[in-house]
Order: structure tokens, then C-alpha cells, then sequence
């Protein structure tokens, strides 16, 4: 691994870790460097903000190994393909916690961005492609469009995901997400 990234890495990790004990505004870019030993110049190289330290430790890029990827995808059952690719992203905010999941919807209504709609990864894809095979294998109906079901199953996840915060996260987002999503997915 390069100096270059473990650096990145290490301030997203010590900036999770502080933002996670002591609360996303309590903490500023200079206890993110003091901890680290860096200077804010190095901070900033690699990210605007704190809003930047969000974002990066909830992007889709780095959140599925090929490993898990070969595993969702030998299921034949299609739905549950598209089921554990969209939980994989329910899992990552899950782990996070209520608190800084907040602050990632803070951060996309401030900048007025849908979340999973708005955000094409390789992850999206996978999801397209096992919506169309489960539309060719009759496992979900091919009259809607693949893009209006992705669609479909983003708002039902951001509809869980922001009741789970305003709930203070007295649910199992995970269960409560994957129960929906079948719900939706499996009616004739």
C-alpha cells in the first residue's frame, strides 16, 4: 500500500472513530491531524472538508470485495441478488450508526443530491443487470422498466434508512430493509 493511501486511510479511519465518540461537530480538522501526526496541508490534500470525510467513508466504491460479489452472484434466485446488493450499502450505514448516517443526508440535502439514485458505481450496475435477469426469467415482471424498479427499491431504502434515524434507530435497519424489499420485489 503507498504512503499516499495509508495516509488517506488513516485520517478516514481516526476521523470515523472521533466522529463516532465525540460527535460529528464536537471534532475539527485539527484534532483529525493531531491525532495523525500531519499537518492540515496534508488534511487537505485529500479531502475539502469534513463533509469530504463523509462522504468518502460511505461511498459504494470500496464496500463489496470480489469475493462477496462471486458469492450474491452464484444465487440463482435472482431477487435475492438484487436483495444482498442493496443491503450492502444498508449494512455499511447500519455499522455506522444513527449519528453520523444524519450527517450523510445532512451533507446530500445540503447538496441536494438523491441518495443511490445519484451515485452510478459498479455496484448500481450489478443491480440493473440482476433486475433484467430476473426480469427475463420471469421472477419480476418485465412490463417496468428496470431503471423504475432500481428507482423503486432506492426510495424504499432512503424511506427506511431516514425513518430508522428519526427513530433514533430502535429497528433493525438491516431485517426491516430486506423485509420490504422482498415485499416489493416478490408480488406478482
Amino acid at each position: 500500500m503507498s504512503k499516499k493511501r495509508s495516509t488517506k486511510e488513516a485520517l478516514l479511519d481516526t476521523a470515523i472513530a472521533l466522529f463516532q465518540q465525540q460527535g460529528f461537530e464536537n471534532v475539527t480538522i485539527d484534532d483529525i491531524c493531531n491525532k495523525n501526526g500531519v499537518t492540515k496541508t496534508a488534511f487537505y490534500y485529500y479531502f475539502k472538508s469534513k463533509d469530504d470525510l463523509i462522504r468518502d467513508y460511505f461511498s459504494t466504491d470500496d464496500m463489496l470485495s470480489s469475493d462477496e460479489l462471486a458469492s450474491i452472484l452464484d444465487a440463482e434466485d435472482y431477487v435475492e441478488q438484487i436483495i444482498r446488493c442493496m443491503e450492502i450499502r444498508v449494512v455499511r450505514i447500519a455499522k455506522a450508526g444513527v449519528a453520523l448516517t444524519k450527517e450523510l443526508y445532512r451533507i446530500y440535502l445540503k447538496d441536494e443530491i438523491t441518495p443511490l439514485l445519484s451515485e452510478p458505481t459498479g455496484l448500481s450496475e450489478v443491480i440493473m443487470k440482476a433486475i433484467e435477469r430476473a426480469q427475463t426469467a420471469g421472477q419480476l415482471t418485465p412490463t417496468i422498466s428496470s431503471d423504475l424498479i432500481h428507482t423503486a427499491l432506492c426510495c424504499l431504502y432512503n424511506g427506511t434508512i431516514l425513518k430508522w434515524i428519526i427513530d433514533a434507530g430502535n429497528f433493525d435497519l438491516i431485517k426491516e430493509t430486506r423485509k420490504l424489499c422482498a415485499l416489493i420485489l416478490t408480488q406478482p
